[in-house]
């Protein structure tokens, strides 16, 4: 179905079309044309015969039929003619033929010589009246070779026309192909352009300079603005986030000293408390932040080793369940032991974390929370599914944009600022894997992560 939507598949069919509208319009002309010469032909033989045959009969001045017949045998030669009628100066119809005895005779004396087509016993046939010095002859044809010619014209049509229509078409394609050879490779060139490839260009090397040439030399100056523009706010959001880390670890150091002091009012220890978890919160979104423009500059650096993800993930579980035991949640396990992957451990473990942060924050009361790890064709392949409310349809094609939180009015009631998933996502991405949303409804919701399989060391 996406060549019949192609550019280049209309192009073959508008090409097909007009050579078939111009196939159509050259044969009705060439049958026309070659029609009305047949028949000018026709007619001034017969006129010809007519006058040739008043000359003998007023050289001769015979009247009766015999002696008609005998003068009609002068014009042997004339094997397509065939005579009709004689009449005579008087009005007098001194011969007809057998065949045309029913026909009607114009004799009107004061009509000039006329050609007429007509149908008779069967037969297409065309005739002509001459008058000449009041003589009137009537000479008639069979249209047998012009309705041959139409014919064969049909039967070569018939043959021709769908043989144009697909020549065309092939044609049409393989123009159309050569043509748009110069879009494929800006597609293709374009499709490989993301943010961490804004370097692509569209070779202009052969480049002609028409349509095709000023788009590509257009989306070449664009491409080249947007990869500068990118750059800079990747480094804006880079040294941004790691000039934020040291006036937030000193302030947060600076608070902490102060929370242990022992002349602190009751209110004021309140209010340090709460200024350093909003400090811890802020160098959590600067760290996230730091990783984000790492990623997308394509200089997130990972410090790649060979461990045991059974054993990290079992370690984030136990994690889990100490800090968040008033919950009350059930956990169960489906882990394969000793599954093996190379990659950095830090992140990865952040990743996992994430996941199931998210599946303790939104999970109900007493609920659920399912962990299963297996080795599949090549690939490591972990789920973390809990229980719970789901994720409403419209947002499930937004969970992964960072900064989207489901709850709509953005409170703090789960302590989420809507960039966990995003950065597991990309920490995934960059170990050649990645974080999908696998089913979500009232009862469950399940994320799915998937990374290459490694050696264990």
């Amino acid at each position: 179905m996406k060549f019949f939507r192609s550019i280049r598949f209309r192009l073959a069919l508008w090409s097909a079309t007009i050579t078939g509208i111009i196939v159509l319009a050259f044969s009705a002309l060439s049958a026309y044309l070659i029609h009305n010469s047949y028949l000018d032909t026709i007619d001034s033989d017969m006129e010809q015969f007519g006058e040739d045959l008043v000359e003998e009969l007023e050289d001769d001045e015979r009247f009766n039929r015999e002696d008609l017949v005998d003068l009609f045998d002068l014009f042997d030669d004339r094997k397509s003619l065939h005579l009709i009628a004689v009449v005579s100066p008087i009005g007098e119809i001194i011969f007809q033929s057998s065949h045309w005895k029913d026909h009607s005779l114009e004799l009107d004396k004061e009509r000039s010589s006329y050609h007429q087509s007509i149908k008779h016993d069967g037969d297409h046939w065309r005739y002509t009246r001459t008058k000449e010095n009041r003589w009137q002859v009537f000479v008639g044809s069979r249209l047998d070779e012009v309705s041959e010619i139409q014919e064969e014209l049909l039967n070569s049509f018939a043959i021709g026309f769908p043989l144009a229509i697909i020549l065309s078409a092939i044609g049409g394609l393989v123009l159309a192909g050569r043509a748009l050879k110069p879009v494929k490779r800006i597609t293709r060139t374009a499709q490989e352009v993301e943010a961490r490839g804004l370097g692509k260009r569209i070779d202009e090397e052969h480049l002609v300079d028409d349509e095709i040439g000023q788009l590509t030399k257009v989306l070449n100056s664009m491409f080249s603005r947007l990869e500068k523009s990118f750059d800079q706010a990747a480094r804006f959001s880079a040294d941004a986030s790691h000039e934020l880390n040291t006036p937030l670890a000193i302030m947060q150091g600076e608070l902490e000293t102060a929370l242990q002091r022992e002349d602190i009012s009751e209110s004021d220890e309140r209010i340090m408390s709460n200024l350093i978890e909003e400090t811890q919160r802020l160098k959590t979104i600067t760290r996230s932040l730091l990783l984000f423009s790492q990623s997308d500059a394509g200089n997130l650096k990972l410090e790649k080793t060979s461990f045991d993800l059974s054993s990290t993930i079992q370690t984030l579980v136990e994690d889990t369940q100490a800090l968040d035991a008033s919950s009350n949640l059930s956990f169960k396990l489906n882990i394969e032991k000793e599954v093996p992957i190379q990659g950095d451990q830090t992140l990865l473990r952040q990743a996992i974390h994430n996941l199931l942060t998210n599946a303790v924050r939104y999970n109900r009361p007493n609920g659920t929370i399912e962990i299963s790890l297996i080795e599949k064709t090549g690939m490591v392949i972990a789920k973390i599914s809990n229980t719970g409310p789901g994720i409403s349809p419209t947002n499930r094609n937004y969970i992964f944009d960072r900064f989207f939180r489901e709850d709509s009015s953005r409170t703090r009631k789960h302590e989420s600022f809507g960039l966990g998933l995003p950065l597991a996502r990309e920490i995934a991405q960059a170990h050649g894997g990645n974080i999908v949303l696998v089913a979500s409804n009232s009862e469950k919701t399940t994320f799915e992560i998937k990374l290459p399989l490694g050696k264990l060391k």
